[in-house]
């Protein structure tokens, strides 16, 4: 009986660090070995030049450099148009992989990682782009904006829904209202039913450009709102499983953002754009 019980013990023994040692071996396969694939999400509202869809294709000057990043590292990527709230959303709940393009809140620090330094602090050189804030304005409006402070405003500045920008309106006590999409929000300044909308430069005058009736009733501030990096953000799942391919992610993203690869991309971008 002693014998047997001796042989179970030592049987029970072995199983369990064969067991420990599979799921050691496992759980080292997961997270020293980088993924083949990546999914991104995007905002599902054009955003010229950063990141368009057209006919269920995403395309946009960030779409050509996550695609030299993806070329460099060996990896495939695939993206998804969503509403920037839920993309976010998708993000926090490890439902992708990365959502792109977004500006730093502290607020979005518990839905997955930015890029930061070695000694913890964001790390700006690792942005994916970089863009301004700019007020549109009805014509002949005296509303402005001096750098500092609002000039004449006495009723509501709109923004897109959800953006950052909202956080500097209402600090400095500003009334916000907030639309979906570039366009909705011009329609609402031509319309008189704001004094003015703090838009993205580039999406704004993109829309502008294409559409006359807006442009000959609305107008850009020449003083820009504010000028800040967007990033690509990574969520908790990659970080915690593959923190060494995560920091790698952003070190080549940095490396081919400013690369010759991406300004021949640029060029082409432009080129195949309607003048």
């Amino acid at each position: 009986m002693k014998h047997e019980k001796r042989y179970f013990t030592f049987l029970q023994w072995v199983i369990v660090l064969m067991c420990s040692t599979l799921l050691l071996t496992k759980v080292q396969a997961e997270t020293s070995n980088p993924p083949s694939q990546l999914v991104f999400c995007h905002e599902d509202q054009n955003a010229f030049p950063w990141v368009m869809t057209k006919e269920g294709k995403s395309q946009g000057l960030d779409i050509e450099v996550l695609k030299l990043m993806a070329k460099e590292l060996s990896v495939s990527l695939e993206f998804e148009s969503l509403p920037w709230k839920r993309c976010l959303l998708h993000l926090q709940n490890n439902k992708v992989d990365g959502a792109f393009a977004a500006s730093f809140k502290a607020e979005r620090l518990a839905m997955g990682r930015y890029p930061v330094t070695k000694k913890g602090n964001l790390d700006a050189n690792k942005r994916i782009h970089t863009s301004g804030y700019a007020l549109y304005i009805p014509k002949h409006s005296d509303v402005g904006w001096n750098g500092e402070t609002f000039i004449n405003l006495d009723g509501n500045i709109s923004i897109q829904n959800g953006f950052s920008i909202g956080d500097k309106l209402r600090a400095l006590n500003i009334n916000v209202l907030e639309f979906i999409g570039p366009k909705a929000n011009l329609v609402k300044v031509m319309e008189g039913k704001v004094e003015g909308s703090a838009l993205q430069s580039d999406r704004a005058d993109q829309v502008l450009r294409k559409h006359p009736d807006l442009a000959a009733k609305v107008s850009k501030y020449p003083v820009p709102l504010s000028s800040k990096p967007y990033y690509l953000m990574l969520s908790f799942k990659l970080a915690r499983e593959h923190p060494e391919f995560t920091d790698l992610l952003w070190h080549t993203l940095e490396k081919v953002r400013d690369s010759k690869a991406m300004t021949e991309a640029q060029n082409r971008f432009y080129h195949s754009q309607p003048q």
